[in-house]
């Protein structure tokens, strides 16, 4: 049985490596997490798999806070995971924070 303990903070990236209006996919913890910087420099974590069909959301196009999945162009917000068609319909997402210019996202680890 996998317990989960209570959710810790985690190296995942330098935040000058991750560009704005970019996408990243990075492992921290051993968990595929696709890393969102907005033009504006907000720096948001969400799963790298599309709630529609399990798509890589890694290829997808970045439009404010707006990420399109590149396999059927359903369209969800960063912020949230939230899709724009159906707000029940989500993509997990992670708080994360930009500390001494390095990326950290908070996920729970595996006991």
């Amino acid at each position: 049985m996998i317990i989960m303990s209570e959710p810790s903070w985690i190296f995942a990236m330098d935040d000058d490596e991750l560009l704005k209006n970019g996408l990243e996919l990075v492992f921290p913890g051993g968990n595929p997490v696709l890393l969102i910087k907005t033009a504006g420099g907000e720096v948001f974590a969400m799963m790298n798999k599309c709630a529609h069909a399990s798509c890589p959301m890694m290829g997808g196009a970045l439009e404010g806070y707006i990420l399109e999945c590149p396999c059927h162009y359903w369209k969800f917000d960063v912020r949230t995971g939230e899709y724009l068609e159906d707000r029940e319909i989500t993509i997990p997402t992670y708080l994360c924070k930009v500390e001494d210019g390095k990326v950290f996202v908070k996920i729970a680890q595996k006991q």
